[in-house]
C-alpha cells in the first residue's frame, strides 16, 4: 500500500492540473504551465523550489520580451505530490498558440538547465499544444527521455542526485550574479550622492569646482561611471575567494584595482580624481562578496573584521618601508607626519565611517541633503585627512577639523560658510573625508535596503 500512495497522489495531482487547464479554457484563452521534470519522490524541496522561482521568472521576463502577455491576476501556483507548478492563462496576444509554443521551446532549449523544464500550453478549446518533438534524456543526453524512462535505464537515485546538483548550483551563481548587480548599483548611488552633495567645502560639487582647477562635476560623473564598470568583479572575486589568510586577498583587489585606475584616468585626461575612493571602495565590495559568500545577511561587524584581515599589518608593510623610487602622496605624508591615510582607515576597520558618519546618518529616514551634510562634517571633525595635509601643514588640518566640528555643533548658514571660506582662503581639499562620506552612505544603504531581503529574493516568495 504504502508504495501505492505516493503513485496514486501524483495522478491525482496530474489529474487537478488537467482540470485547472480545462478550467481556464472553459472561457476560450490559451493558457501556459510551467513543470520540473524530478524522478522519484519527494519531487519538491527547497532546492526545487529556488531553482523553480528563478526559472518562472525568467521566463516571465521571456514571454514579455516576445511581446506575450500572462494575466498573473489568474495565475496559480501551487505544490503538490507531482511537484512545483505554475499555470496562468494569457492575456491578448497577436501570435497564434503553436508560435508562442515554438518561442517557450526555444526559452527550454537556451535555458542552460532546460531540460529540467517543461513549459506547457494549452489552447483555447482546451487541448494540449505539442510540437511533437522528442525531449532527450536529461542525464545521457544521447536517447530520448521517454526510452530511458521505460527502460529504467538509469538509476534513481543518481538521476536525483544529479540533477538537485545542477539545479543548487545554478541557484548559487543566480545567487552571486543577483548580488552583485544589487551590491555594485548600491556602490555607485553612494559615489553620485557622494559626489552631488552641494555645497561642500573646498570639493567638487553641482555648482563649484572647489579648490580644484584640473576637474568639475561631470569630471566626476565620468570617473565615476569608468570605475563602476569593475564593481561586479570585485564583488564576484570575494565570492570565488576561498583561502584562510584574507591577507592573501590584497593582490587580488589591487589587480581589478589597477585597472579601475586605468580606466578612470582614461576618463579624466590623466586627472586622479577617485584613487583613494578606489582603494576604499575595491576592498568593501570584495569583502562583500567574501561574507556573502558565507551567509545571508549583512552584519556590520563581519564586515569589518573581514575588511581588518584583509589589511592586516598593511601600515607596516607600506608605509613605514616605502619603494623610495615611486614614493606615493600618502606615503611621502606618513613619512614626514606619520598619518596613515586611507591604508590606517582600511587596517583599523574604517572607524571614520561607523563611529562618526553612520551614526548621523542613522538619525534620519532618508539620504537628504542635512543628513549627507551633518555625516561629511562628522568624519571631517574627526579625519586627519591627507588630502588637506599634502596641499598645506598639519595647522591647517586642525584648524578645518575644528571648523567642521563648529558646523556640525550649531549647523547653521554662518558656521558652514566659515568652514567654506577658510577652505577656499587655504586652497584645500578634503578629499580623503569625500571617499569615506560616499562609503559611509553605502554602509547605510547596504544596511537599510530592506533588512538586505534584496539580497536574498527567494525568501520573499517562499511558499
Amino acid at each position: 500500500m504504502k508504495a501505492i500512495e505516493p503513485l496514486q497522489s501524483l495522478l491525482d495531482s496530474r489529474d487537478e492540473r488537467a482540470n485547472l487547464r480545462k478550467k481556464i479554457a472553459l472561457t476560450g484563452i490559451p493558457s501556459v504551465s510551467l513543470s520540473l521534470n524530478v524522478p522519484g519522490f519527494p519531487k519538491s524541496n527547497t532546492i526545487t523550489q529556488k531553482f523553480f522561482y528563478i526559472c518562472l521568472e525568467d521566463l516571465n521576463y521571456f514571454l514579455k520580451a516576445n511581446r506575450i502577455s500572462v494575466n498573473h491576476e489568474g495565475a496559480i501556483y501551487q505544490t503538490d505530490m507531482a511537484g512545483d507548478f505554475f499555470i496562468a492563462p494569457f492575456s491578448a496576444t497577436q501570435i497564434t498558440t503553436i508560435e508562442i509554443k515554438q518561442l517557450c521551446e526555444q526559452f527550454e532549449e537556451r535555458h542552460p538547465l532546460g531540460r529540467f523544464l517543461d513549459v506547457d500550453l494549452t489552447d483555447g478549446t482546451g487541448d494540449p499544444v505539442s510540437s511533437g518533438k522528442a525531449k532527450l534524456c536529461f542525464f545521457c543526453r544521447q536517447k530520448p527521455a521517454d526510452i530511458c524512462r521505460h527502460e529504467e535505464a538509469h538509476d534513481l537515485n543518481e538521476l536525483r542526485k544529479f540533477m538537485f546538483s545542477k539545479m543548487e548550483m545554478f541557484c548559487t551563481h543566480h545567487r552571486e550574479a543577483e548580488l552583485s548587480r544589487e551590491i555594485s548599483s548600491l556602490a555607485l548611488k553612494a559615489i553620485l550622492y557622494e559626489i552631488s552633495l552641494t555645497p561642500k567645502p573646498g570639493l567638487v560639487d553641482k555648482l563649484s569646482n572647489g579648490s580644484h582647477t584640473d576637474m568639475s562635476f561631470r569630471t566626476f560623473i565620468d570617473s565615476s561611471a569608468a570605475i563602476s564598470a569593475y564593481f561586479a568583479d570585485l564583488v564576484q572575486a570575494g565570492f570565488a575567494f576561498h583561502a584562510n589568510d584574507l591577507v592573501k586577498a590584497l593582490p587580488i583587489v589591487r589587480n581589478i584595482g589597477l585597472r579601475m585606475e586605468t580606466a578612470m584616468f582614461s576618463s579624466t585626461q590623466n586627472v586622479n580624481t577617485q584613487k583613494g575612493l578606489i582603494f576604499l571602495m575595491g576592498i568593501s565590495l570584495f569583502a562583500l562578496g567574501y561574507l556573502f559568500a558565507g551567509q545571508e545577511k549583512f552584519e556590520t561587524e563581519k564586515f569589518r573584521e573581514i575588511i581588518k584581515q584583509i589589511c592586516k599589518d598593511l601600515i607596516h608593510k607600506e608605509l613605514e618601508y616605502p619603494d623610495p623610487r615611486e614614493k606615493t602622496h600618502g606615503e611621502d605624508i606618513y613619512c614626514r607626519y606619520s598619518v596613515s591615510g586611507a591604508r590606517g582607515e582600511a587596517e583599523s576597520g574604517f572607524p571614520m565611517v561607523f563611529e562618526f558618519g553612520l551614526p548621523e546618518l542613522l538619525k534620519y529616514r532618508e539620504l537628504n541633503e542635512e543628513a549627507l551634510q551633518k555625516a561629511f562634517l562628522s568624519i571631517a571633525a574627526h579625519n586627519n585627512d591627507t588630502n588637506i595635509i599634502y596641499r598645506s601643514n598639519l595647522d591647517v588640518l586642525k584648524n578645518f577639523k575644528i571648523l567642521s566640528g563648529n558646523a556640525l555643533t550649531h549647523f547653521n548658514p554662518e558656521s558652514y560658510r566659515q568652514l567654506m571660506d577658510y577652505c577656499a582662503k587655504e586652497n584645500i581639499s578634503p578629499g580623503g573625508s569625500a571617499d569615506l562620506l560616499a562609503l559611509t552612505i553605502f554602509v547605510y544603504s547596504l544596511i537599510t535596503s530592506g533588512d538586505t531581503d534584496k539580497f536574498t529574493w527567494w525568501i520573499k516568495h517562499d511558499p
